[in-house]
């Protein structure tokens, strides 16, 4: 688990280096400078000594150095994943429900060697966006399963209880679930065996089955996003109006004000 310094406002550097910040100075040393009999006395580098030893446990990305940095960047790497897979899923999802001239679920008419002309489904289109659909949702399942974040597990073990739940209405689109919980798609019964606009009501539409994962996908996401923007030490305002800072941003606004 890796140790972001987050929130270093003018109260929390005080603190850091024993002073106070009542008297409300806005510099980022205002406070130790009336401690002290000169700036001199800053320029020495026993202070600065001080800071520098303090911030140089740390990386470059604000996380310990230590034995856990290895497991860190690690959960940095999953949280990318599953950023990444979800983003798939979705953009896999957003095609199935796309309605108008985006649309993959207008009927086309077809002219035969005869002469014979039929309006259906293009089932070649819906085939190859429902593919890609299960491909994606079995790789946000699989990263997914791996993540530590209670949020992201949640959205994802939600994803799969709804899969469940709908197992029998899948089954009738050529969609079976298999232990590990992927969905797989049976190419020749999807095209010549269930009823297509049952497969549409499956996947297209608000309250929909893809529109429900949409969600679920969307939601594990947004965790993932806030997680690992956390987790690196990305600049960002807290929730307290104080300005995120690396170890390396204390230490260069450290030299420069001496």
């Amino acid at each position: 688990m890796s140790l972001t310094i987050n929130s270093f406002g003018n109260n929390s550097i005080y603190s850091l280096i024993g002073g106070s910040n009542s008297s409300g100075v806005s510099s980022m040393f205002g406070g130790l400078e009336g401690s002290l009999s000169s700036l001199s006395q800053i320029k020495s580098g026993s202070y600065g000594k001080l800071v520098k030893s303090y911030y140089a446990k740390y990386d470059k990305e604000g996380n310990l150095k230590s034995d856990s940095t290895k497991k860190s960047k690690a959960a940095d790497s999953n949280l990318s994943e599953i950023r990444n897979d979800s983003s798939a899923l979705s953009k896999a999802t957003d095609k199935l429900l796309a309605k108008g001239k985006n649309s993959i679920w207008d009927q086309v008419e077809t002219t035969d060697e005869d002469g014979n002309t039929t309006k259906d489904y293009d089932k070649d289109k819906i085939y190859g966006a429902i593919k890609d659909f299960t491909e994606a949702y079995n790789e946000l399942v699989d990263s997914g399963q791996k993540a530590e974040s209670t949020g992201i597990l949640s959205q994802v073990a939600s994803m799969v209880t709804t899969s469940a739940k709908t197992a029998q209405t899948l089954g009738k689109a050529g969609i079976t679930i298999d232990s590990n919980n992927h969905l797989n798609v049976d190419e020749d019964f999807l095209k010549n065996k269930a009823n297509m606009t049952y497969v549409k009501d499956l996947f297209n539409g608000t309250g929909s089955y893809a529109y429900q994962v949409a969600n679920k996908s969307s939601m594990a996401n947004s965790y993932a996003s806030n997680e690992l923007a956390q987790a690196t030490g990305r600049k960002s305002y807290t929730n307290t109006g104080d300005y995120s800072l690396s170890a390396d941003d204390m230490i260069s606004k450290f030299n420069t004000t001496t």
